[in-house]
Parts: structure tokens; sequence; C-alpha cells
């Protein structure tokens, strides 16, 4: 099968960029153009419908000119004097389309009104929103019941302005090997990554997709080093997943169908910052995983309990759920899949360790069936415990873990292997993974993923995700052809600067899973944080008990009414009624026609075993193109 000699990454479709929004009695119009306004495109809504979402797009562009003459006559044909109907008004102006959502009454519109860029990579920029309006699209003489306004009301608790991201030409939905591998075919965005999907289910198939832009919801942080001379750009991009979203103790283990609670996938890209173009450029990129342990498993949170104990809620004799999870690491990322458990292994009083002995169990019992090639790898540290030990190093025992893992790995480049890192090859580099480079074809490929897990995967799992991506940076700046020894120093700027990025990329993700920065940050780990950071440890410890106690409810019912998990229906439960949501997470505990996995043996889908070592998406698009 022929691969491809050129590696790029291809803009997604041309997205609209400035919008501007009018409204007559009966119907919206919407204008966009692209950045240079070279266009106009023109949508229509009805606003006599408002329980329906009637849209017009002719799927034409115009010129600035014919927009210009398009609105003067309809200001034209609805302005009455006589009547003092006024005629077109302008209602607001936006830079995108988040999406459209109804609860009981009519429809509204949830629009971008400020952005900040954040990054650039290979000339795409990545913004970050800073506000957004929701506007009801029915003309509102009649004041909303009480119902409505109070779904309106949980909608807006998820705060756009708090780590959303987006980009007119790069998909952030993927990883930076997916693009550039399969270029110049355009992967489909990855759903599990589009945070508003639901918003844009009765709207995407309905007008041009150019008025379409996926958001996702996570961390994106860039900063610019030099090195030697040499100025460069390094990149982090944590993704959070749509599926069985939530906060920390309401959302713990897995949903039926193997989607894990704080699921983020975060990805660590490196080039050179004159690089304007995907074609020009060399880059690299590290990808790794966190997430709740894949079992059926909860905390309860009644009482005044700082640490409430661990409940196995349902046992799984032939570990189906994690089956399905698995499956669905090794179908986008392909084998290796590496499992790095920091969870306690012996306690006085079982606590962690249920949640360790789940994992092994069901990673042994997972393994017996998969090719020999294929099998998922498994690694151990009780990180809780050798932190207090005075004997050993946690940081140093991280360090070669690290190490380890990224070798099995291995890392994503773009361009050919340095003359001089072969002839003058670092010790360290000997028995990198991954997919390595050939004559043929440029750059070497990233071979599966590490998925690094505590119990709550926020301060133990930050550390150690730090240390592996510390490891991979060294690397990738080898690579590069930055430095002669890939092994990075603590006390460099880069590692300091590096260090830094997680520390927020930590904080944010804490935030939004468990309601507080991190407890225990990466100094607290490499023992040199001052004695005045036990203090700031405590507060944060206190905040994070609070808000899962008090507030994370009210935040739990607005990611289910944003993601579309509860969708309000006349005469139904109300949202703020339900005693919990396990239902709508756990639809097979209450349907007949529960899945069954194709074998309690062959546990895998046959396009995953048919297409490792490498991801379904690749071997499929390369197939298409033999074809």
């Amino acid at each position: 099968m022929p691969r491809k000699k050129c590696l790029g990454f291809k803009e997604v479709a041309p997205t609209i960029q400035r919008i501007s929004i009018y409204q007559t009695n009966a119907r919206i119009y919407i204008i966009g153009t692209d950045f240079s306004q070279s266009y106009y495109r023109l949508l229509k809504i009805d606003r006599t419908e408002p329980k329906s979402l009637v849209i017009d797009d002719d799927n034409r562009k115009y010129t600035e000119k014919e927009m210009d003459e398009i609105l003067k006559m309809i200001d034209g044909g609805n302005t009455n004097s006589v009547n003092k109907i006024n005629g077109l008004q302008k209602t607001v102006s936006s830079f995108g389309i988040v999406g459209f959502v109804r609860f009981l009454e009519g429809y509204y519109i949830l629009l971008i009104t400020k952005r900040r860029k954040v990054a650039i990579i290979g000339g795409h920029f990545i913004y970050k929103i800073e506000d957004a309006v929701l506007l009801y699209i029915a003309p509102t003489a009649n004041k909303l019941n009480p119902e409505e306004s109070r779904y309106v009301k949980t909608f807006l608790n998820v705060d756009l302005s708090s780590n959303f991201y987006f980009s007119y030409s790069y998909d952030l939905t993927n990883t930076l090997q997916t693009l550039m591998r399969l270029h110049p075919a355009q992967p489909p965005p990855a759903t599990k990554y589009v945070w508003n999907s639901h918003l844009l289910k009765d709207f995407k198939h309905k007008v041009n997709p150019e008025w379409v832009m996926p958001v996702v919801h996570g961390f994106i942080s860039q900063n610019c080093i030099n090195v030697f001379g040499r100025s460069l750009y390094v990149t982090l991009i944590a993704r959070r997943s749509r599926y069985y979203a939530g906060t920390r103790y309401l959302k713990r283990g897995m949903d039926d169908l193997g989607n894990v609670a704080n699921d983020v996938e975060t990805e660590q890209i490196v080039y050179e910052s004159y690089t304007i173009s995907h074609r020009t450029g060399k880059y690299t990129s590290f990808v790794q995983l966190r997430g709740s342990v894949p079992g059926f498993w909860s905390q309860d949170i009644q009482g005044v309990k700082p640490k409430p104990p661990i409940r196995i809620d349902r046992g799984s004799p032939f570990s189906e759920g994690a089956a399905r999870h698995f499956n669905s690491c090794l179908g986008r990322y392909g084998c290796p899949v590496v499992i790095f458990n920091l969870v306690k292994k012996k306690e006085k009083r079982a606590h962690e360790s249920l949640l360790s002995q789940e994992l092994e169990g069901s990673i042994t019992y997972l393994n017996q069936f998969l090719p020999p090639d294929f099998k998922i790898h498994y690694l151990h540290c009780d990180m809780a415990r050798i932190t207090r030990s005075k004997e050993r190093s946690i940081i140093d025992l991280l360090e070669n873990r690290s190490k380890r893992v990224v070798k099995m790995n291995g890392f994503f480049h773009s361009g050919h292997e340095l003359a001089r890192n072969q002839i003058r090859a670092n010790a360290d580099w000997e028995g990198m993974g991954g997919r390595f480079y050939t004559p043929g074809e440029p750059g070497r490929d990233q071979a599966g993923v590490v998925r690094v897990n505590c119990v709550d995967c926020l301060d133990r799992t930050n550390t150690a995700q730090f240390m592996i991506g510390k490891c991979a940076l060294g690397f990738q700046l080898y690579a590069l052809g930055v430095v002669d020894d890939p092994q990075l120093n603590f006390d460099s700027d880069v590692v300091k600067m590096f260090e830094e990025m997680y520390e927020a990329h930590g904080d944010t993700i804490a935030l939004q899973y468990g309601g507080s920065n991190l407890v225990h940050r990466i100094r607290t780990y490499r023992k040199i944080s001052p004695i005045t950071s036990h203090g700031r440890d405590i507060m944060q410890t206190v905040a994070r008990y609070y808000n899962n106690a008090f507030a994370d409810q009210d935040k739990q019912m607005a990611i289910n009414l944003f993601l579309g998990v509860y969708i309000p229906e006349d005469n139904s439960t109300h949202l703020w009624e339900l005693s919990t949501d396990y239902y709508h997470h756990h639809l097979f505990t209450t349907s007949l026609a529960c899945p069954r996995p194709l074998s309690y043996t062959k546990w895998w889908t046959d396009d995953v075993i048919i297409s490792l070592p490498r991801p379904v998406l690749e071997v499929n698009t390369c197939i298409l193109e033999y074809l």
C-alpha cells in the first residue's frame, strides 16, 4: 500500500470569521464574511416559528456591494412609518456561531462576541473565547415562563469564557500527527472533543460547512523559547472529552460505553518559530492521556468526610466496560497502550487499593486474549508512599519511568533524521520506539499512547505527566537538532518554562473537575516548595471540598444541559427535580437492549484489530487512497 512521501496539514474548510446579526419582526439575517472580507454569505432564520429552527441558506457568495444592496432592500421592505414599524436593525457583531439550543419554548443562538489569540501553529491561529451572548430568536413580546428562565440561567452557568477554544483553519480536535500523516486528506473532527456538538446538531446539516465551527474545552498555552540562538514555540494543548463529563465526586469511573471521567488528552508541540507554513517547517509532538480508573465505582459525599470511602458499585467479571474503553484507546492511538497507575496498592484499610485491584484485574483479563504484540502494558508507582519516604526520590523514579514510557511510544517528527544524530547518536536515543524514519519517507510517528491515572487524576497525575512531557521535550529538541543531549536539567530555562506551563495546565484541569487549583504541585513532589506553600495547600483543599459539597450539583446540571445529556421536554421531570443523573449516563442499566461485546474473549472490534499496530483512522485513509 503506497504511503505519502511528504507531510503537511491541510487547512480545514474555509470558515466564516466575522458575523453581523440583523433582525426584522419576521426574520433574523446573519451576514458572514471571511477574514479578508473578499466574499459574504447570508442566512435567514424565520422568527414566526419559534419552536422550529427554520433556516434558509442560499449557499451563494456575494460581493460587498451586492450584500449592501440586499440589506437596503430588506430595510426598505420592512419599514412602515405610518404603523411605526422599524426596518432592519443590527443586533450584534460576532466572531462565530457556537450553535443553537432550545429548552421548552423557542430556539436561542449562541454567539462568540470576544476572542483572544493564544497560539499559532504553522500559520494557523488558535483563539480563546473571551465572551459570548445567547440571543432568543423569536420576538420577545411575552415574558419567558419561570421554567424557561431557569433553564436559560442553568445553561449560562457553563462559562464559555473559561477555557473554550476554536480555530478557523486548524482542527483542534485531532492530534498534529493525525493531521500531518493523513495529509492531503482532511480527517473529520474527533466528535469526542467537540463540546458544541449538541448545539450544532440542528444546524450543521442545513447550512454551508463554512458556518460550522467546532469548539473544544480544556487548556491551551504557548511560549517562545530561545535555545542556543534558535527560537522555538512550545505549545501545550489539553482536550477534555465531552463524554461522561462532569465534576469530581459526581463523575467517577466510567459509563456503560467505556467513557471515563476526567478524560483529557494532552499534546505538546515543538517547532521553530520562524516557521510560517506547514510545508517548510519541521514539527514534533507527543501525546499522553489522563482519565479515571475504568470501572464502575463511586464515592458517597453524604456527610462531612474529607476522604469519602471508595465503593465498587458493579462487578464486571468479563471487564466489559474496560474492554470498550481500551478498544477505543487502541483505535485512536494504535499500540502499545501503556497504563501508568499511581494509585496505592497496599493499605491497612482498603481505600485506593480497591481501584488498583480493579484496574490490574481488568488488564490481566483482557491481555490474555490479545495477540502478544498488541498487549496493554501496565506500570505501577505508589506515588504517595514514595513521596513520604526519606530513602527514595519520587522524582528520580518518575524520571526513569518516563524515559521507559517515551521510548516505548516514541514521538512524532515531521522531518528527516539529522545526519549528526546518526553519526554521533546519543546513548539515550538508542532503543527509541514508535515508527521509525525510513529512506523514502520523512518523519517518525508516535506509536500508541501512555495513559496516566491516580484517584482524581489531578495532583499526582499532573506531576507524572510533567515528568513524561519533560523527557519527551528533550527528545523533541534533540530530533530538531537544538540540543546534543536529550537529558534536560531542571535548572535550565526551558524546563522552568515548561514546568510553569504544566502548573497552569494542572490548575486549569483541576478547576474544571475538582473545583480548585492543584493542591500538591510539581514543586511539592520535588520537595523544593517553600514552607509558606503549606498554607496555600490547605486553602486549596478547603476550596475543593467546599465546591464538591455545595457547588458541584449546579455545575453538573449545567454541563448536562450544555452537552445534551439531558434534553428538556414538555410534561417531563425538570432537570433540577432529578435526584440523580445516573440513568442518563448508564443507559444500559434500565434498557433490555443492552449491547454486548462481540465476545467475552475477542473483546475488540474488527476495525481496531485489523488496523493494529496503527490507528484506525490512518489505516482507513490509506485504504481509501489506494482504492
